[in-house]
């Protein structure tokens, strides 16, 4: 789980969601951004942060040198990254990471060192993708994750269930 400026692939069913937004300004450079949550497949989900850096209150552009950002999943503190040079203009960062439906996902975006405060995004991790699976477990319906063993490895799949002739 790092943050990186590469764009993970969308699973079908997926989309950019529950649109936030962040700003900041001081004398010398201002920053602003557009965060967005997607669910990937199984747990995993993915934040999209477009950050915008730009002149600050008197017209001058002295920017930090570094973006610091970070990602909380839950109860978890995330680690701090601090190793993304600021430029002038938009720059997109990507983090992804694994949380359950409904699990708490703070974003902490801003710059090392800078005059602006750290701007703070909360999102709600979306819904796992496709059909939930339950099994009953001493008489509890429990959710399940269904999990395929490919080449050693268990891997997250996709359960089908045959319904009048139609796998669905």
């Amino acid at each position: 789980m790092a943050w990186s400026t590469t764009a993970p692939e969308l699973p079908s069913g997926s989309a950019w969601e529950q649109e936030k937004s962040v700003s900041g300004s001081s004398n010398h450079w201002s920053f602003s951004g557009k965060l967005y949550i997607a669910r990937l497949n199984g747990r995993q989900f993915v934040v999209k942060a477009e950050l915008t850096s730009a002149n600050g209150g008197y017209g001058t552009y002295y920017p930090p040198e570094k973006w610091k950002l970070r990602c909380d999943v839950g109860d978890v503190t995330g680690t701090e990254d601090t190793s993304f040079d600021v430029s002038k203009g938009t720059t997109t960062f990507y983090f992804v990471g694994e949380a359950g439906e409904g699990v708490n996902i703070t974003v902490k975006v801003g710059g090392v060192d800078a005059a602006v405060a750290v701007q703070t995004a909360t999102f709600t991790a979306p819904a796992l993708l496709g059909l939930t699976v339950f099994l009953k477990v001493g008489g509890v319906w429990k959710p399940a994750q269904v999990k395929v063993k490919v080449g050693g490895v268990w891997r997250d799949a996709v359960a089908k269930i045959k319904v009048g002739g139609t796998w669905k």
